[in-house]
């Protein structure tokens, strides 16, 4: 009898610890003003004028970089700081995206955008194990001085895009010195909450056996 009570509770303690650990899992991403180079290269850009995809390498070359404007074309001056602007056609320039080719994954990443204007930008992340999928968080940017921005994904988090969204009225001038790190191929998500029940409780269904099995055994 002490045994059966004490492999139940064994087992409850069990499915407590992998629901947990898959609730903390599920923690979204941290954006944070200012610069942590920590872990973290720099984004090469090849030059280009007025192209839909403005190009470019981290690490060593392993990984392309792609950097797109729903609003238009864009340009890129690979010298110096690694400057992206408006092409031509891109007015109002009020958004810009990245992303690693081939579906690669990153854990942080570190841009200073500079505004045209003062006011709200969205930072929208899509990844892996976040929550819903998609991650947004809304920052303030002033038009007298850099805008650096430092955005982490934690617990298991992976991102694959990082989209700037100008809020109304907000006008950027250029996106440059980006960095990216913990570059990598996707991993496998990390198991739901009710998957990790499912588990838990099949393996109480296993214990249960096995204690019936030694029982039928002893008599």
């Amino acid at each position: 009898m002490h045994l059966v009570r004490k492999a139940g509770l064994m087992a409850l303690a069990f499915i407590a610890l992998t629901l947990g650990s898959a609730l903390t899992a599920r923690a979204d991403i941290v954006v944070l003003v200012g610069v942590n180079n920590q872990g973290t290269d720099n984004v090469l850009l090849n030059d280009a004028t007025n192209v839909s995809v403005v190009t470019g390498t981290v690490n060593s070359g392993l990984f392309g970089v792609s950097f797109v404007s729903s609003g238009g074309t864009l340009n890129a001056d690979a010298s110096g700081q690694a400057v992206i602007t408006a092409g031509s056609n891109n007015d109002p320039f009020n958004n810009i995206g990245f992303s690693l080719d081939g579906g690669a994954t990153f854990t942080r990443a570190v841009f200073n955008l500079n505004s045209a204007t003062n006011g709200s930008v969205t930072i929208r992340v899509l990844g892996v194990n976040i929550d819903g999928g998609v991650f947004e968080e809304i920052v303030q940017v002033d038009a007298n001085g850099q805008n650096f921005f430092t955005v982490d994904a934690i617990n298991g988090q992976l991102m694959t895009s990082i989209t700037l969204i100008g809020g109304a009225g907000v006008e950027f001038e250029d996106l440059r010195q980006v960095r990216i790190g913990g570059t990598g191929t996707p991993n496998a998500p990390v198991p739901e909450p009710v998957s990790m029940l499912l588990l838990g409780t099949g393996l109480a269904g296993v214990a249960a056996k096995v204690r019936k099995r030694r029982k039928g055994a002893a008599e």
